[in-house]
């Protein structure tokens, strides 16, 4: 595949034996999701799902988060209106184009999945942590709707484990995320890439004809959903980013108000 200019900006992409390995290699070392990042994902996801690969694993990087969530120096900026928007476009263009990929995707979980971080790897068909991986969705506390936190949870690991992080914000580490769900599998943190490029040539060693048939019809729904909550994130996020709660939590962890 040709990389473009955004991607290596972001990302250090390595192709073999089929397995594309994306890794979240550029910028701050916790990963945080601005726009420009998330639109460079979408347009790789994309053209790695029309390319000869046949796995991806999204991997957070050597000592790196696999993402802490949007990028406040971004959104602490936001009022409450059409900028509000286009970030929603830009989370539900990146989740939807991770569903569509018609190949093995598998998130390789480093360090924090915050948030949208989290909500990345839900998109993923197999999920793997680091054991020192913390998951959580502090939406609630920051004082932002979690729509799409809350209806990928349910989606992906049931409502009682969706109320409990929803509810408590609190950090979920690799066991209980595993117990959960969160995770289908907990690796050393060291070997973490290396068993995720392993379950990827094996899914990719699957015969392509039933899982390519299958992908697009299990996720039809879950598409669907995302879309709906295209229109009801936009309203949402709208009215929880006028109150003007969340920007100056945001602009205090990162420093603004000081």
């Amino acid at each position: 595949m040709t990389l473009t200019e955004d991607t290596r900006t972001h990302f250090t992409i390595d192709v073999s034996a089929g397995v594309a390995v994306v890794e979240f290699s550029e910028g701050h070392r916790h990963n945080m999701w601005s726009m420009p990042r998330m639109r460079a994902l979408t347009a790789t996801m994309r053209e790695l799902g029309d390319s000869d690969v046949r796995a991806v694993v999204l991997f957070s990087g050597a000592g790196r988060s696999f993402g802490v969530g949007g990028d406040f120096h971004e959104t602490s900026t936001f009022r409450g209106g059409a900028e509000v928007d286009d970030w929603i476009d830009h989370i539900t263009d990146l989740y939807v184009a991770c569903l569509r990929v018609n190949r093995p995707v598998v998130a390789a979980v480093d360090g924090y999945a915050i948030g949208i971080g989290l909500q990345l790897a839900l998109t993923a068909d197999y999920r793997l942590g680091s054991d020192r991986s913390l998951l959580k969705m502090p939406e609630y506390q920051l004082g932002i709707a979690c729509t799409f936190g809350g209806f990928m949870l349910e989606r992906s690991v049931g409502r009682a484990v969706m109320q409990q992080m929803l509810m408590s914000c609190e950090e979920w580490p690799a066991e209980r995320s595993l117990r959960d769900h969160l995770l289908h599998e907990v690796a050393p943190v060291r070997q973490l890439r290396e068993v995720a490029v392993d379950r990827a040539r094996r899914f990719a060693d699957y015969p392509t004809a039933g899982f390519r048939s299958t992908k697009p019809f299990v996720n039809a729904e879950y598409v669907a959903g995302l879309e709906r909550l295209r229109v009801i994130g936009k309203e949402a996020h709208r009215a929880a980013f006028a109150a003007g709660e969340a920007q100056r939590t945001m602009r205090q962890v990162i420093g603004a108000d000081r």
